[in-house]
């Protein structure tokens, strides 16, 4: 009887506790209020691809057109940016505006190739052509250059769509449409260089980072890329990324995270192996990369300073272990107490 009545109170207070720990989180996406469609050319070279995939020659100048179409009651103003593409730490490629520079063996950059206008308003309920000139460079090139169109509806407007519905948006969705140009049916080698390693922070979490390159103007799939890191002197690696089904752009180069799983960063003497194979040309490529590195002492400090895991970990920690007393001395009072009153009650 004392036990159940003990096991019946520490399960109330227990489930009191863990409702500290529920944490909701209620977002709303923008919605997207228009569609983007191209009018596919005759230079087109596989005519069942949605985006440009352009057989081109040196100095060739040529328009291109897409179709904007809103549905909606109300004007739309899209802003349009053209990029050269680039490869996310997702080994994503992606064709908008990031903060990463072009790479140093871009020879040619796809906005000083295609220009078009920056801003479009489509009226409500209605569609426009948006025409796109192309210039090629003078000189011939193989491979291939890619790069896209991205559409984005002016912020100001969705902000005050939604304001209204008393939503807050947390995301604004832009549509991406590749453009693939082409002059020569030669076969380009891909190579990949592993450029730095280096400690850093992802999401404000902290990683290893391994900066790959691909310096040949050919497009890489399904890539796959294990990355293991050695202390000096050790035999099993202290961190491992493993990641599949990846694609690495022309001609660019990015961040492979290597994660360390909430732990904190140590200084030290590091090597990274990295073994990569991707597709290309139908073939598979495989290289190994090898770097080492080094941590020192004040970089891992200010790193773990502001990682959020290993501030969650030292929070939790300074209030949940006195809590954690308390409730035992809690229960273990309750016990006695009851066990007193038994007694009593038998006496």
């Amino acid at each position: 009887m004392v036990i159940n009545r003990v096991r019946y109170v520490a399960i109330i207070i227990m489930t009191v506790i863990m409702s500290f720990f529920i944490v909701t989180d209620s977002s709303f996406a923008a919605e997207i209020n228009f569609s983007v469609n191209t009018v596919i050319p005759d230079n087109q070279i596989d005519k069942a691809k949605t985006y440009f995939n352009l057989n081109m020659s040196p100095n060739q100048q040529q328009d291109i057109t897409t179709t904007l179409k809103n549905d909606t009651k109300k004007d739309v103003t899209i802003n349009v940016a053209v990029n050269s593409a680039k490869t996310n730490a997702n080994g994503v490629i992606d064709y908008g505006k990031t903060n990463t520079k072009n790479d140093s063996s871009l020879k040619y950059d796809m906005s000083e190739i295609v220009k078009g206008p920056s801003r479009v308003v489509v009226p409500a309920q209605s569609s426009k052509e948006v025409v796109f000139h192309i210039a090629m460079p003078k000189n011939s090139f193989d491979g291939i250059l890619l790069g896209g169109l991205t559409f984005q509806q002016e912020s100001s407007e969705v902000n005050q769509a939604t304001a209204k519905s008393g939503t807050t948006i947390q995301n604004e969705y832009a549509y991406a449409l590749a453009i693939m140009l082409k002059e020569t049916d030669k076969l380009v080698t891909p190579n990949l260089n592993l450029l730095k390693v280096g400690p850093a922070q992802s999401n404000h979490r902290n990683v290893i980072n391994a900066n790959i390159q691909n310096d040949q103007s050919v497009l890489l799939s399904d890539v796959k890329i294990d990355a293991k890191i050695y202390a000096k002197n050790s035999a099993k690696p202290v961190y491992t990324a493993i990641k599949n089904s990846m694609q690495i752009a022309p001609n660019s180069h990015f961040d492979y995270p290597v994660s360390l799983n909430g732990t904190a960063m140590t200084a030290g003497d590091y090597t990274l192996r990295m073994k990569v194979t991707g597709k290309a040309n139908n073939k598979t490529y495989s290289w190994q990369l090898n770097k080492k590195f080094k941590i020192d002492a004040a970089k891992a400090k200010d790193l773990n300073k502001s990682d959020v895991d290993l501030k969650a970990n030292t929070n939790n920690r300074n209030w949940l272990y006195p809590l954690v007393s308390l409730i035992l001395l809690f229960i273990i009072a309750i016990l006695v107490f009851i066990v007193i009153k038994q007694r009593k009650s038998k006496d």
